[in-house]
């Protein structure tokens, strides 16, 4: 029986991104393997311990010890070489996700960086798998992806999401719920925030919700989303959800310009820069530009079997 190790982190401070792709990749290990040991180690609070037990994979406890024949996915932006390479002596498989090209070391078995257009701005070895060939979503989006590719595109907006992810560390999210309520008469706006602010509006209707663990059930009653610049304008992507991103990072905001260009996401800068006015500005802009070339993009950029894929590269380096 293989152990494959999933070392990542989520709680607020860290954001769930990391978790959430982690947890996509794992269940699909576990279905082409189904006889594997999956295994989370790193720091998660009570939301994220829920959710991993919810699928029936384990939390490594506090006396955890890697060992040789286990097969590592490491996925964080905190890791130094040190640590990675105290991992490795160890004699175990490493595997890692990296955004930046940060973790471009020897040593690494398999090096992920699932970005749009990695190629063009990594240092490509033989151990890396770039691209959206290697996406890594979950799996309850499928259905909605191929019910949505199935009907004509829908052009009136009816229900809006602001996702700013778990960590909302400039405030953001209530400029865009203003800015929203500037351009848009009776819609429901629906923001996805553990603080669940109460916010009162003139114009729509609010909604405010604590994380949730399937994030397919939101998506499904979106016709538009505002997000935070991480993963979550993949997943819109991929659901063919019209998006518009505004990053909380400068490299989220390269990554975000690197997808806008390609229409599959709209720039509305950095969240630190943001007002209501420029967010009003910039999301009426979209609205009258940009909304109807995402979705002919979206359909022919993301692959159906890319959770599959990356599962598998992980699998074939636990057997080499």
């Amino acid at each position: 029986m293989a152990d494959f190790i999933f070392y990542c982190s989520g709680t607020v401070k860290t954001g769930f991104g990391h978790l959430s792709r982690c947890l996509n990749v794992a269940r699909a290990t576990f279905a082409l393997q189904p006889c594997s040991n999956i295994i989370f180690f790193g720091d998660f609070d009570q939301f994220s311990t829920q959710r991993i037990k919810n699928f029936g994979f384990t939390v490594a406890d506090s006396g955890f010890i890697f060992e040789p024949h286990m097969t590592v996915l490491a996925d964080s932006y905190q890791f130094t070489f040190e640590q990675l390479f105290e991992l490795k002596k160890i004699g175990l498989k490493l595997c890692i996700i990296d955004d930046f090209d940060q973790y471009n070391y020897d040593f690494i078995d398999l090096i992920v960086n699932f970005r749009f257009n990695a190629e063009a701005f990594c240092r490509p070895t033989a151990k890396h798998r770039l691209g959206v060939r290697y996406f890594s979503f979950a799996q309850e989006l499928l259905s909605l992806r191929q019910s949505r590719s199935q009907v004509h595109f829908k052009n009136s907006i009816e229900s809006i999401l602001v996702f700013i992810g778990g960590n909302d560390r400039f405030d953001v999210a209530t400029h865009v719920v203003y800015a929203l309520d500037k351009l848009f008469v009776n819609k429901e706006i629906i923001l996805l925030d553990q603080k669940m602010p109460s916010i009162s509006l003139k114009n729509n209707t609010y909604q405010a919700l604590g994380f949730v663990d399937d994030m397919s059930a939101v998506y499904k009653q979106t016709d538009l989303i505002i997000n935070g610049g991480g993963l979550t304008k993949y997943e819109a992507g991929f659901c063919l959800i019209p998006n518009c991103a505004i990053s909380q990072t400068n490299a989220q905001h390269k990554d975000t310009l690197e997808l806008a260009s390609a229409h599959l996401t709209f720039d509305l800068g950095l969240a630190e820069d943001a007002t209501v006015e420029s967010l009003t500005l910039n999301i009426e802009r979209f609205l009258h530009s940009d909304i109807k070339l995402q979705r002919a993009t979206m359909l022919k950029s993301y692959f159906l079997d890319s959770t599959e894929q990356f599962a598998q590269e992980i699998i074939k380096v636990s057997n080499e």
